[in-house]
């Protein structure tokens, strides 16, 4: 009799469970694979990731305190109808894996003060100097103005980053035909990462020079007094 019900009971649970799996289709785990994550999600991890690691591999000598003295490590010179590429420039070498302090006029000059006087301050105050050569660039009054004062302030020195776009260099004005030039028109990238090598090696050579000129003076210093 106890026999009879365990198998009825079984008989049932066959019959109602065996139903309702042959009435449902069958599911396929890959046909309905899980939301893919929220674009901002990603691109939040993204950016946390990349500052991050990109914090660690700056340079030492970018916290050395002769750098701090000037206020800019690199000054960029150009024509108000290539400010988008100024600007495009300035971005590239002042995210936080290169982390450079640059002066554009339209974003860091005073307002109400004198332009020649913020731009001669602006000038005296920064480490290099780029002057974004164009055909603009070649027509504008206080472009010309400002590559004069660069060329005063540093003649025939590695400050001076003479940079050619929509143009040839063979149009160079005849002042900068003797210094290295970074030329934009054909990989902009990679003038970029040009510009950012050539600060960073001026970066270098003075602070190496600055410490070394101090140690040579703590030893003379320690001679006399022997």
């Amino acid at each position: 009799m106890e026999e009879k019900r365990v198998s009825g009971v079984m008989s049932w649970f066959r019959e109602r469970f065996g139903r309702q799996r042959n009435g449902q289709e069958q599911i396929n785990p890959y046909e309905n694979p899980p939301p893919p994550s929220h674009p901002s999600d990603l691109s939040i991890s993204t950016s946390i990731c990349s500052s991050s690691s990109s914090h660690q591999h700056l340079p030492s000598f970018l916290s050395s305190s002769l750098r701090s003295a000037l206020k800019y490590d690199l000054y960029l010179c150009h024509s108000e109808k290539d400010m988008e590429q100024a600007q495009s420039l300035a971005t590239f070498l002042e995210q936080p894996g290169k982390s450079l302090r640059c002066f554009l006029q339209e974003r860091d000059c005073a307002l109400g003060g004198a332009v020649s006087t913020e731009l001669l301050q602006a000038l005296r105050d920064s480490h290099c100097w780029l002057l974004l050569i164009t055909p603009h660039f070649l027509k504008d009054d206080w472009c010309l103005y400002q590559m004069h004062q660069v060329l005063s302030e540093g003649p025939m020195s590695q400050r001076i980053i003479p940079s050619v776009l929509d143009m040839p260099r063979s149009e160079l004005p005849l002042e900068l035909r003797f210094l290295f030039t970074v030329d934009l028109n054909v990989n902009r990238e990679f003038g970029f990462k040009q510009v950012y090598s050539t600060v960073l090696h001026y970066l270098k050579d003075v602070c190496e020079k600055e410490t070394s000129s101090s140690v040579s003076q703590t030893d003379r210093r320690e001679e006399s007094q022997l």
